[in-house]
């Protein structure tokens, strides 16, 4: 691997400060690091998953930047064609989904957070509880960095 688990965790947590969502951060820090660069279309493509998906507290940004980056990798590097690549998208990402479950007991950004972005009051409870900062910054760091771990393991036996 060439960068570690913390420096990749350290650009997602920097993109998340700079203003992408959670979504963005962790998709655009591990396709950088791991050669997956699509200028211009990462942040874009992310754009409305922050929030639980348009701010609706569904499947958590972290989660959902992260899926399409192991998506993207899987697609790059698996052999065969379509359905062998999907097959191989689906169980990385599947492994990937168990395992933020069990670190933070949710996939989704209300069963995280303990709110509803779209709840009225949410953004004054987000900004009196720092949410921000104490709920979703764990679990951008962590999925940016267990991304990339499950991309290098997965793709390590790719041709």
């Amino acid at each position: 691997m060439v960068d570690s688990a913390k420096s990749i965790a350290d650009r997602a947590d920097e993109y998340f400060r700079q203003g992408h969502n959670c979504a963005q951060a962790v998709f655009k820090a591990v396709a950088e690091v791991r050669g997956l660069e699509c200028p211009g279309c990462i942040p874009a493509v992310a754009l409305a998953m922050g929030g639980g998906i348009g701010r609706t507290g569904h499947a958590c940004g972290a989660v959902t930047g992260a899926v399409m980056v192991i998506g993207l990798a899987m697609d790059r590097a698996a052999a065969g064609g379509l359905v062998e690549r999907k097959q191989a998208a689906c169980r990385a990402a599947g492994r990937f989904v168990k395992a933020f479950i069990a670190e933070f007991g949710s996939a989704d950004c209300r069963g995280i957070l303990g709110f509803d972005w779209s709840e009225p009051g949410a953004m004054a409870r987000a900004e009196r509880e720092n949410a921000k900062q104490a709920k979703c910054t764990p679990c951008v760091r962590w999925a940016a960095a267990e991304a990339a771990r499950l991309i290098d393991e997965v793709c390590a036996g790719a041709p």
